[in-house]
């Protein structure tokens, strides 16, 4: 609170200063151009020794205030790390020594050191250190903030508080939180959540329930909602793959880039039946998937195949990639044709695919270099050869 009345208190004293000079220069330029004011020199002089005068004090208090203002703030920032560390001694004292609790606290200072040590705790210690943060009356008193009306700012420290805290307690609050009149309150409960629940290891179904409507409201962009998929890790597998057979192609482009960094095989299935998407970016998704798990099915290596001649070149730039995946003899041919291809990225994969085909694959590039009938295949196969 005070470093915003503070930063708020230095802008209105800037923005006087600033009316200030504008205004000296203004009533200046009025005494020149009007001839009646210069017949008044004594007057004129007194009134601009006035407002130069009046700027000089103004420029001091402003220094005066910047000065004290960032003097409070580092002895404010000091103190409060002293602080910090005195509450990590004492809740190391009572996880490891088996010391008796402190007496109720709602100092958030307390909040924030126990949780930093929580989280770098093993699951038995963090599972203690979430009791001690209930019985120490923290849990309670963040949810009294949540509850009434507090500032913004205190309500946003609880929510990143719970998001390392992983109560399942907090959810039904994080859950209400989300459709906050405040967007930027909404969006940290949505993400405190998933990470919550997480790391809580709730069941699977609970989670596809929880977010089943979440992740289909307009106030979320899809950017918060491919992190929260992200989040949720191997606990959202259900709920990818509710996703992946959604009606809505948003939806599924939604869980295929999330699955490109969960990497969870149960979506596997749902994720090749999109290779035959009509829809270009979710066929493109679909090949990222596989390039990212780094394995293509034995059952889908024919479509792979059949996307490297796509009519959309970055469908066909994601086909090159998923086929070093494959290992066969068939794989080289076709790459050593795709080397050929129109588009710069296909053709440059292409060549980074080959190389990761190991002898082979470096036996195909050497070929391409000198054999190639393209010239633009063979230098690419140049290029890869030289920077490998």
């Amino acid at each position: 609170m005070w470093r915003r009345w503070g930063l708020s208190g230095l802008n209105h004293l800037s923005l006087f200063l600033g009316l200030l000079v504008v205004g000296s220069l203004a009533a200046l330029v009025f005494v020149l151009l009007v001839p009646a004011w210069q017949e008044q020199p004594e007057v004129v002089y007194q009134v601009l020794l006035a407002l130069i005068l009046l700027t000089v004090l103004s420029l001091v208090g402003a220094v005066a205030y910047q000065s004290g203002y960032f003097s409070y703030s580092e002895s404010h920032f000091e103190r409060t790390n002293k602080e910090r560390e005195r509450w990590m001694g004492v809740w190391h004292e009572v996880l490891f020594n088996r010391a008796p609790l402190p007496t109720r606290t709602a100092d958030p200072i307390a909040a924030e050191a126990l949780l930093i040590i929580k989280d770098t705790l093993e699951p038995e210690k963090s599972e203690k250190a979430r009791h001690i943060y209930e019985m120490t009356g923290l849990l309670s008193r963040d949810m009294h903030i949540l509850r009434t009306s507090s500032s913004r700012l205190e309500k946003v420290r609880v929510l990143e508080r719970w998001a390392l805290l992983c109560d399942p307690q907090t959810h039904p609050m994080l859950y209400q939180q989300c459709f906050s009149k405040h967007p930027d309150l909404q969006r940290l409960a949505l993400t405190s959540l998933a990470r919550s629940m997480a790391v809580s290891q709730v069941p699977r179904k609970e989670v596809a329930r929880t977010f089943e409507r979440l992740v289909r409201d307009d106030r979320f962009s899809s950017g918060w909602i491919e992190q929260v998929l992200v989040l949720l890790g191997d606990r959202g597998v259900l709920l990818l793959q509710d996703l992946l057979k959604d009606e809505e192609q948003s939806m599924q482009l939604r869980a295929l880039r999330a699955l490109t960094y969960v990497r969870a095989e149960e979506c596997l299935d749902e994720c090749l039946t999109l290779l035959n998407s009509k829809n270009p970016d979710l066929r493109a998704a679909s090949l990222k998937v596989l390039v990212s798990m780094q394995q293509v099915p034995s059952e889908a290596v024919p479509e792979v195949y059949a996307l490297l001649e796509d009519p959309v070149w970055f469908v066909r730039a994601q086909a090159a990639l998923a086929c070093k995946a494959i290992k066969n003899e068939q794989v080289t041919t076709l790459l050593y044709d795709a080397l050929a291809d129109e588009a710069w990225w296909v053709r440059h994969n292409s060549a980074q695919a080959l190389l990761e085909l190991g002898p082979e694959g470096h036996q195909t590039l050497q070929l391409a270099m000198h054999q190639h009938p393209d010239r633009y295949a063979r230098d690419m196969a140049s290029q890869s050869l030289q920077a490998a």
